[in-house]
Protein backbone atom coordinates (compact mmCIF):
# COMPACT_ATOMS: atom_id res chain seq x y z
CA UNK A 1 0.00 0.00 0.00
CA UNK A 2 2.87 2.32 0.93
CA UNK A 3 4.35 1.56 -2.25
CA UNK A 4 1.60 2.55 -4.48
CA UNK A 5 1.48 5.66 -2.53
CA UNK A 6 5.23 6.35 -3.44
CA UNK A 7 4.92 5.81 -7.01
CA UNK A 8 1.64 7.83 -7.15
CA UNK A 9 3.52 10.87 -5.41
CA UNK A 10 6.47 10.17 -7.69
CA UNK A 11 4.14 9.75 -11.00
CA UNK A 12 2.44 13.49 -10.04
CA UNK A 13 5.80 15.09 -9.08
CA UNK A 14 6.95 14.38 -12.74
CA UNK A 15 3.90 15.86 -14.14
CA UNK A 16 3.76 18.74 -12.42
CA UNK A 17 7.88 19.45 -13.37
CA UNK A 18 7.05 18.63 -16.71
CA UNK A 19 4.19 20.78 -16.97
CA UNK A 20 6.11 23.88 -15.30
CA UNK A 21 8.47 23.41 -17.68
CA UNK A 22 6.38 23.89 -21.01
CA UNK A 23 3.96 26.57 -19.79
CA UNK A 24 6.78 29.13 -18.27
CA UNK A 25 5.24 28.57 -14.82
CA UNK A 26 7.23 30.88 -12.67
CA UNK A 27 6.39 29.84 -9.37
CA UNK A 28 7.49 25.95 -10.24
CA UNK A 29 10.62 24.07 -9.81
CA UNK A 30 13.29 25.23 -12.77
CA UNK A 31 14.65 22.11 -14.49
CA UNK A 32 15.47 24.44 -17.78
CA UNK A 33 19.08 25.09 -18.39
CA UNK A 34 18.12 29.10 -19.57
CA UNK A 35 17.52 30.90 -15.83
CA UNK A 36 13.88 32.17 -15.63
CA UNK A 37 14.71 35.74 -15.51
CA UNK A 38 16.19 35.59 -19.09
CA UNK A 39 12.85 36.62 -20.93
CA UNK A 40 12.62 39.71 -18.26
CA UNK A 41 16.05 40.44 -19.42
CA UNK A 42 14.91 40.68 -23.34
CA UNK A 43 11.59 42.85 -22.69
CA UNK A 44 13.99 45.02 -20.68
CA UNK A 45 16.41 45.12 -23.73
CA UNK A 46 12.98 45.68 -26.15
CA UNK A 47 12.04 48.55 -24.11
CA UNK A 48 15.22 50.10 -23.38
CA UNK A 49 15.62 50.08 -27.39
CA UNK A 50 11.86 51.53 -27.75
CA UNK A 51 13.36 54.33 -25.49
CA UNK A 52 15.72 55.94 -27.32
CA UNK A 53 13.30 55.71 -30.67
CA UNK A 54 10.59 57.82 -29.46
CA UNK A 55 13.41 60.56 -27.49
CA UNK A 56 15.16 60.29 -30.98
CA UNK A 57 11.69 61.28 -32.99
CA UNK A 58 10.57 63.66 -29.99
CA UNK A 59 14.11 65.97 -30.86
CA UNK A 60 13.95 65.73 -34.33
CA UNK A 61 10.37 67.15 -34.26
CA UNK A 62 11.81 70.12 -32.21
CA UNK A 63 14.52 70.54 -34.51
CA UNK A 64 12.25 70.52 -37.69
CA UNK A 65 9.82 72.84 -35.84
CA UNK A 66 12.77 74.84 -34.73
CA UNK A 67 14.06 74.72 -38.25
CA UNK A 68 10.34 76.06 -39.98
CA UNK A 69 10.49 78.80 -37.46
CA UNK A 70 13.97 79.63 -38.49
CA UNK A 71 13.26 79.90 -42.08
CA UNK A 72 9.88 81.76 -41.17
CA UNK A 73 11.80 84.39 -39.46
CA UNK A 74 14.68 84.58 -42.18
CA UNK A 75 12.37 85.17 -44.71
CA UNK A 76 10.13 87.90 -43.28
CA UNK A 77 13.83 89.83 -42.28
CA UNK A 78 14.75 89.44 -46.00
CA UNK A 79 11.72 90.54 -46.66
CA UNK A 80 12.40 93.54 -45.10
CA UNK A 81 15.83 93.68 -45.96
CA UNK A 82 13.99 93.74 -49.52
CA UNK A 83 11.90 96.61 -49.13
CA UNK A 84 14.79 98.83 -47.43
CA UNK A 85 16.46 98.17 -50.80
CA UNK A 86 14.02 99.10 -52.93
CA UNK A 87 13.36 102.74 -50.60
CA UNK A 88 16.99 103.42 -50.68
CA UNK A 89 17.24 102.18 -54.55
CA UNK A 90 14.96 104.70 -55.37
CA UNK A 91 16.08 107.73 -52.85
CA UNK A 92 19.58 106.91 -54.23
CA UNK A 93 17.70 107.12 -58.05
CA UNK A 94 16.03 110.39 -57.18
CA UNK A 95 19.48 111.52 -56.34
CA UNK A 96 21.39 110.73 -59.18
CA UNK A 97 18.39 112.35 -61.35
CA UNK A 98 19.49 115.82 -59.54
CA UNK A 99 22.92 115.60 -59.84
CA UNK A 100 22.75 115.15 -63.60
CA UNK A 101 20.10 117.92 -64.02
CA UNK A 102 22.40 120.17 -62.65
CA UNK A 103 25.21 119.39 -64.16
CA UNK A 104 22.97 119.44 -67.42
CA UNK A 105 22.47 123.11 -67.12
CA UNK A 106 25.78 124.77 -68.15
CA UNK A 107 25.69 122.83 -71.53
CA UNK A 108 22.10 124.52 -72.08
CA UNK A 109 23.94 127.41 -73.68
CA UNK A 110 25.46 125.04 -76.56
CA UNK A 111 22.56 122.68 -76.88
CA UNK A 112 19.58 124.06 -75.53
CA UNK A 113 17.19 122.17 -73.47
CA UNK A 114 17.47 118.82 -74.98
CA UNK A 115 18.57 115.36 -74.29
CA UNK A 116 22.08 116.46 -75.32
CA UNK A 117 22.70 118.40 -72.48
CA UNK A 118 21.44 115.96 -70.34
CA UNK A 119 23.96 113.46 -71.59
CA UNK A 120 26.93 116.01 -71.47
CA UNK A 121 25.49 116.34 -67.78
CA UNK A 122 25.79 112.85 -66.57
CA UNK A 123 29.04 112.56 -68.61
CA UNK A 124 30.53 114.99 -66.43
CA UNK A 125 29.76 113.33 -63.40
CA UNK A 126 31.37 110.20 -64.68
CA UNK A 127 28.15 108.51 -65.44
CA UNK A 128 27.61 106.36 -69.07
CA UNK A 129 25.78 108.66 -71.70
CA UNK A 130 23.03 105.64 -71.35
CA UNK A 131 22.13 107.89 -67.97
CA UNK A 132 19.84 109.45 -70.17
CA UNK A 133 17.63 106.46 -69.95
CA UNK A 134 16.56 108.11 -66.54
CA UNK A 135 14.91 111.06 -68.23
CA UNK A 136 11.90 110.17 -70.41
CA UNK A 137 10.78 113.03 -71.08
CA UNK A 138 14.04 114.64 -72.54
CA UNK A 139 14.17 118.28 -72.29
CA UNK A 140 10.91 118.84 -70.22
CA UNK A 141 13.06 117.22 -67.73
CA UNK A 142 15.45 120.05 -67.53
CA UNK A 143 12.83 122.41 -67.98
CA UNK A 144 11.13 121.14 -65.00
CA UNK A 145 13.85 120.79 -63.02
CA UNK A 146 15.14 124.14 -63.27
CA UNK A 147 11.34 126.05 -62.84
CA UNK A 148 11.17 124.01 -59.31
CA UNK A 149 14.73 125.03 -58.14
CA UNK A 150 14.40 128.76 -59.14
CA UNK A 151 10.88 128.35 -56.86
CA UNK A 152 12.80 126.94 -54.10
CA UNK A 153 15.32 129.65 -54.37
CA UNK A 154 12.39 132.16 -54.27
CA UNK A 155 10.24 130.81 -51.97
CA UNK A 156 14.20 130.61 -49.20
CA UNK A 157 14.27 134.42 -49.89
CA UNK A 158 11.16 135.01 -49.12
CA UNK A 159 11.27 133.41 -45.85
CA UNK A 160 14.20 135.37 -45.07
CA UNK A 161 12.48 138.53 -45.63
CA UNK A 162 9.38 137.86 -43.91
CA UNK A 163 12.15 136.87 -40.88
CA UNK A 164 13.64 140.08 -41.20
CA UNK A 165 10.00 142.15 -41.36
CA UNK A 166 9.04 139.96 -38.02
CA UNK A 167 12.34 141.13 -35.97
CA UNK A 168 12.23 144.46 -37.65
CA UNK A 169 8.49 145.70 -38.37
CA UNK A 170 9.63 148.99 -39.74
CA UNK A 171 10.81 146.76 -43.16
CA UNK A 172 7.70 145.92 -44.16
CA UNK A 173 6.30 147.35 -47.55
CA UNK A 174 3.10 147.46 -49.25
CA UNK A 175 1.18 143.95 -50.13
CA UNK A 176 1.72 145.29 -53.77
CA UNK A 177 5.50 146.13 -53.21
CA UNK A 178 6.33 142.51 -51.49
CA UNK A 179 4.51 141.25 -54.85
CA UNK A 180 6.48 143.24 -57.41
CA UNK A 181 9.71 142.13 -55.87
CA UNK A 182 8.74 138.77 -55.58
CA UNK A 183 8.14 138.19 -58.71
CA UNK A 184 11.04 140.52 -60.33
CA UNK A 185 12.95 138.41 -58.13
CA UNK A 186 11.84 135.28 -59.95
CA UNK A 187 11.93 136.58 -63.46
CA UNK A 188 15.41 137.47 -62.88
CA UNK A 189 16.24 133.99 -62.11
CA UNK A 190 15.61 133.33 -65.94
CA UNK A 191 17.69 135.93 -67.40
CA UNK A 192 20.62 133.61 -67.07
CA UNK A 193 18.86 131.78 -69.83
CA UNK A 194 17.29 134.01 -71.78
CA UNK A 195 18.37 133.46 -75.25
CA UNK A 196 17.06 130.01 -75.01
CA UNK A 197 13.91 130.52 -72.86
CA UNK A 198 11.24 130.75 -75.37
CA UNK A 199 12.28 127.12 -75.91
CA UNK A 200 11.91 126.50 -72.49
CA UNK A 201 8.43 128.00 -72.61
CA UNK A 202 7.37 125.72 -75.53
CA UNK A 203 8.40 122.55 -73.87
CA UNK A 204 7.02 123.67 -70.24
CA UNK A 205 3.45 124.55 -72.30
CA UNK A 206 3.38 121.13 -73.99
CA UNK A 207 0.43 118.97 -73.31
CA UNK A 208 2.02 116.30 -71.64
CA UNK A 209 3.49 118.46 -69.22
CA UNK A 210 0.17 120.59 -68.81
CA UNK A 211 -0.26 118.71 -64.89
CA UNK A 212 3.35 119.73 -64.14
CA UNK A 213 3.25 122.52 -65.83
CA UNK A 214 0.18 124.08 -63.94
CA UNK A 215 1.76 122.55 -60.61
CA UNK A 216 5.23 124.47 -61.43
CA UNK A 217 3.45 127.87 -61.68
CA UNK A 218 0.83 126.99 -58.76
CA UNK A 219 3.38 127.04 -56.60
CA UNK A 220 5.05 130.23 -57.08
CA UNK A 221 2.51 132.13 -56.72
CA UNK A 222 1.00 130.73 -53.65
CA UNK A 223 4.12 131.34 -52.32
CA UNK A 224 4.73 134.62 -53.00
CA UNK A 225 0.80 135.23 -51.87
CA UNK A 226 1.68 133.17 -48.60
CA UNK A 227 4.45 135.38 -47.51
CA UNK A 228 2.67 138.67 -48.94
CA UNK A 229 0.32 137.84 -45.73
CA UNK A 230 -2.30 136.08 -47.52
CA UNK A 231 -4.47 133.84 -45.06
CA UNK A 232 -7.74 133.83 -47.04
CA UNK A 233 -10.16 131.00 -47.25
CA UNK A 234 -12.97 131.99 -49.19
CA UNK A 235 -13.00 132.83 -52.72
CA UNK A 236 -10.33 135.73 -52.91
CA UNK A 237 -7.95 132.44 -52.59
CA UNK A 238 -8.55 131.53 -55.87
CA UNK A 239 -9.07 135.28 -57.77
CA UNK A 240 -5.73 136.55 -56.12
CA UNK A 241 -3.48 133.48 -57.24
CA UNK A 242 -5.05 132.77 -60.99
CA UNK A 243 -4.69 137.02 -61.30
CA UNK A 244 -0.72 136.74 -60.22
CA UNK A 245 -0.24 133.66 -62.68
CA UNK A 246 -1.33 135.93 -65.77
CA UNK A 247 0.54 138.66 -64.37
CA UNK A 248 4.11 136.53 -64.01
CA UNK A 249 2.85 134.76 -67.35
CA UNK A 250 2.47 137.60 -69.32
CA UNK A 251 5.73 139.42 -67.74
CA UNK A 252 7.52 136.26 -68.97
CA UNK A 253 6.66 136.87 -72.66
CA UNK A 254 7.05 140.49 -72.36
CA UNK A 255 10.83 139.82 -71.32
CA UNK A 256 11.66 137.78 -74.59
CA UNK A 257 11.09 140.47 -76.56
CA UNK A 258 12.71 142.83 -74.40
CA UNK A 259 16.04 144.77 -75.66
CA UNK A 260 16.20 147.48 -72.48
CA UNK A 261 18.84 148.50 -70.09
CA UNK A 262 18.12 145.51 -67.56
CA UNK A 263 14.99 144.51 -68.88
CA UNK A 264 13.71 147.64 -67.37
CA UNK A 265 10.17 147.75 -69.96
CA UNK A 266 9.44 144.32 -68.76
CA UNK A 267 9.21 145.45 -64.56
CA UNK A 268 6.99 149.14 -65.90
CA UNK A 269 4.60 146.16 -67.86
CA UNK A 270 4.66 143.82 -65.12
CA UNK A 271 3.96 146.76 -62.45
CA UNK A 272 0.88 148.49 -64.39
CA UNK A 273 -0.47 144.55 -64.18
CA UNK A 274 -0.37 144.68 -60.75
CA UNK A 275 -2.13 147.33 -60.68
CA UNK A 276 -4.68 146.52 -62.68
CA UNK A 277 -4.71 143.83 -60.65
CA UNK A 278 -5.29 145.27 -57.59
CA UNK A 279 -8.40 147.23 -59.14
CA UNK A 280 -9.60 143.97 -60.71
CA UNK A 281 -9.37 142.47 -57.51
CA UNK A 282 -11.77 144.79 -55.68
CA UNK A 283 -14.37 143.75 -58.79
CA UNK A 284 -13.72 140.21 -57.17
CA UNK A 285 -14.30 141.27 -53.99
CA UNK A 286 -17.50 142.39 -54.82
CA UNK A 287 -18.32 139.43 -57.13
CA UNK A 288 -17.58 137.07 -54.22
CA UNK A 289 -19.61 139.06 -52.05
CA UNK A 290 -22.68 138.38 -54.52
CA UNK A 291 -21.40 134.63 -54.51
CA UNK A 292 -21.97 134.64 -50.80
CA UNK A 293 -25.81 135.58 -51.39
CA UNK A 294 -26.05 133.08 -54.60
CA UNK A 295 -26.54 129.16 -54.99
CA UNK A 296 -24.44 126.90 -53.16
CA UNK A 297 -24.31 125.04 -56.33
CA UNK A 298 -23.00 127.71 -58.38
CA UNK A 299 -19.87 128.55 -56.18
CA UNK A 300 -19.33 125.01 -55.76
CA UNK A 301 -19.12 124.56 -59.78
CA UNK A 302 -16.69 127.87 -59.78
CA UNK A 303 -14.46 126.65 -57.55
CA UNK A 304 -14.46 123.00 -59.01
CA UNK A 305 -13.13 124.68 -61.84
CA UNK A 306 -10.44 126.26 -60.17
CA UNK A 307 -9.24 123.31 -58.39
CA UNK A 308 -9.27 121.62 -62.22
CA UNK A 309 -6.95 124.24 -63.90
CA UNK A 310 -5.18 124.11 -60.39
CA UNK A 311 -4.97 127.06 -58.96
CA UNK A 312 -5.84 125.20 -55.70
CA UNK A 313 -2.25 123.06 -56.20
CA UNK A 314 -1.35 123.26 -52.16
CA UNK A 315 -3.14 124.52 -49.42
CA UNK A 316 -0.83 126.22 -46.39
Amino acid sequence: MKMVSIRCCSSLLTRIITTSRFAGCTCGVRTSSAPLWTVNHSDESKNTHNKPQYEESKQQRQYEESTDKKQSDDSDSGSTSEGDTYTDTEEGEHEVRQQILDAALPFVHSYGWTQESIIQGAESLGYSGMAHGLFPGGGVDLVNYFYKECNKKLEHSLTQKTNEIIDNPQLKKGTTAFISEAVEERLRMNTEYISSWHKALALHASPLNTPQALDNIGSLVDAIWYHAGDRSHDFNWYTKRGLLAAVYKSSELCMLQDKSDDFQDTWDFMNRRLSDVHKVGKCFREVDGVLQNASGVVKAGIITGMNIIGLNNKTR
